[in-house]
C-alpha cells in the first residue's frame, strides 16, 4: 500500500517570458494538516527565492440572503490546501525538486517528537508528578495531536534560520506545553534538515517538464548537407562516372520535322454542339483510354427540355408587366 504524497506537482507553465507558475495542492486528510504543510512550502519558496500567493476560493453556497439574513455564508475566502508558486525557470525548478524531501523529511521529524510525547505519557515521571491526574483517553490524544502540530510549526520555523541550541526539559511542567524544546531536540538528535539541497538530477528532470526539452518526443530535423563543387576537371568526371552511364540528350524537332517523322499528335475528344431544330442531341460516344488525357466530358446529361410556361419567373411570362396601365387624371375626373 502506498501512501498519500504529501504535495501534488503539476507540469508548470509559462505565464510570461522567463516566467514560470505552478499551482501546488496539498492533499492532506485534515484541513489543518495541509494548512500546515502549505506553511511548509511557503517557507521553502522565500528560502529559494520564487513568489508564492494562497489562491482564492468561493463559496458555492453563498448568497446575499445567507450572508445577511441566513447562517452567515462568506462569499470565498483563502484557500489552503493549494498555494501558486512562479519564478525563473532554474529557481522554480530548484524549488520543486527541493519540496517533497523536505516535506517529508520535517514529518518525520513531527512522528520522532510525537514518539517521544508517548514515551514520557507511559512513563513513571508523568505517573509521580500529577500530570496525568486529570486526563481521559480522549483528552490525551488531543493532547497529542496539539503537540505534534504545535511541533510542526516550530521546525517548520527551524528551515530557515536553523534550530536554537536545545534546552532541558522542566519535569514540573507537562511535555505538551514543551514542544518548543522537544522539537530543538529532535531537530539536533537528526541534524535537522537542509532546505537548499536539491539532486542535479531532479532540477534537469523538472527543467524539462517544464521547457519540454524532451528528445524523446521533440526530434531535431537534419539540417541538409551542401554538396561540394570538385576544384578540378579530374575530380568532377571521377563523380560522374564511366561515359556509357553518361545521359544522352536528343535535339528539339521542331514542326515540319515532326510531321516528317510521322509523330502521333495527342487525340482531343471534340465537344458536341447542339443545333436549332434537332429534337435530340447526338449521341457521345466516351473517349478511348488513350485520349481520356487533355479531354473534356460533356457537362450536361441528355437532351434539353424546354422549360414549362408555368416554372418561368414573372418578369419572363409577362414582359409588359403585370398592373394594369392607369388612366390620366383629366379621364378620371370627367367620369
Amino acid at each position: 500500500m502506498t501512501s498519500r504524497p504529501y504535495v501534488e506537482i503539476p507540469r508548470p507553465y509559462e505565464w510570461s517570458p522567463s516566467r514560470f507558475d505552478v499551482e501546488l495542492t496539498f492533499p492532506a486528510s485534515s484541513r489543518k494538516r495541509a494548512e500546515q504543510h502549505q506553511r511548509i512550502a511557503w517557507e521553502l519558496a522565500r528560502i529559494h527565492d520564487v513568489e508564492a500567493h494562497t489562491p482564492y476560493k468561493i463559496n458555492s453556497r453563498w448568497s446575499v440572503y445567507e450572508e445577511n439574513w441566513g447562517n452567515g455564508e462568506r462569499h470565498g475566502g483563502p484557500d489552503y490546501r493549494r498555494l501558486k508558486v512562479h519564478g525563473k525557470p532554474r529557481s522554480l525548478a530548484r524549488y520543486l525538486a527541493a519540496l517533497p524531501r523536505v516535506l517529508t523529511a520535517v514529518e518525520r521529524l513531527a512522528t520522532r517528537a510525537a514518539r517521544t510525547f508517548g514515551s514520557w505519557r507511559r512513563s513513571l515521571i508523568a505517573q509521580l508528578e500529577g500530570h496525568l491526574e486529570y486526563e481521559d483517553p480522549t483528552t490525551l490524544r488531543i493532547r497529542a495531536q496539539d503537540f505534534r502540530s504545535t511541533v510542526l510549526t516550530t521546525l517548520t520555523g527551524f528551515l530557515a534560520q536553523g534550530a536554537p541550541r536545545a534546552g532541558h526539559r522542566d519535569p514540573s511542567r507537562p511535555l505538551w506545553e514543551q514542544a518548543d524544546t522537544v522539537a530543538a531536540e529532535v531537530w539536533a538528535e537528526t541534524g535537522g534538515v537542509n532546505a537548499w539541497e536539491a539532486p542535479e538530477e531532479e532540477v534537469q528532470e523538472q527543467l524539462r517538464r517544464m521547457l519540454r526539452t524532451d528528445l524523446s518526443v521533440v526530434q531535431e530535423q537534419e539540417t541538409p548537407q551542401t554538396p561540394q563543387v570538385p576544384d578540378t576537371v579530374e575530380e568532377l568526371l571521377d563523380l560522374s562516372g564511366p561515359a556509357e552511364h553518361a545521359p544522352v540528350e536528343h535535339a528539339p524537332q521542331s514542326l515540319h520535322t515532326a510531321k516528317a517523322a510521322g509523330a502521333a499528335r495527342p487525340a482531343v475528344a471534340s465537344v458536341p454542339v447542339l443545333v436549332p431544330g434537332r429534337s435530340s442531341a447526338p449521341s457521345i460516344s466516351p473517349p478511348s483510354s488513350a485520349a481520356r488525357l487533355g479531354t473534356v466530358p460533356w457537362p450536361y446529361g441528355g437532351p434539353p427540355v424546354p422549360m414549362p410556361r408555368s416554372a418561368l419567373k414573372v418578369p419572363l411570362r409577362h414582359p409588359e408587366g403585370t398592373t394594369p396601365p392607369r388612366e390620366p387624371a383629366e379621364r378620371l375626373v370627367a367620369h
